[in-house]
């Protein structure tokens, strides 16, 4: 059985370091991107990403953006939104992520992730 891979996405170097850290302590690989556009390019390069997580808030592309066309480029595969405004968060946006998990919310986001890759696999 192949080890689930993440694309982490946010502009913040430190927060993509706690997932990454969170992550692999949990069994996951990961792949990190600093922007929107890293993170299209590193969906179309690589076809072992299962799952994606991504901020709201970040330079040049939010969110909502990277959401729209990953979902154009790979309908299937799962996006949680981890952001630290949850609140403010579109109700198109939450219609168009898996689920939405508070940046201090570690515990749900790993639980998330597990839940997610558990459906992809059925």
């Amino acid at each position: 059985m192949s080890v689930t891979c993440v694309l982490c996405v946010d502009d913040n170097r430190d927060v993509l370091q706690m997932l990454v850290d969170v992550l692999r302590n949990s069994g996951y690989a990961t792949l990190t991107a600093a922007s929107g556009e890293q993170a299209l390019r590193a969906l179309l390069q690589r076809d072992t990403v299962h799952l994606v997580i991504l901020d709201y808030e970040m330079p040049a592309m939010r969110g909502d953006l990277v959401a729209q066309e990953i979902r154009r480029r790979r309908a299937k595969l799962p996006i949680i939104l981890f952001t630290g405004v949850p609140d403010d968060i579109p109700s198109s946006l939450r219609q168009i992520v898996d689920a939405v998990v508070y940046k201090a919310d570690f515990t749900g986001l790993l639980t998330a992730v597990a839940n997610l890759t558990e459906m992809q696999k059925k």
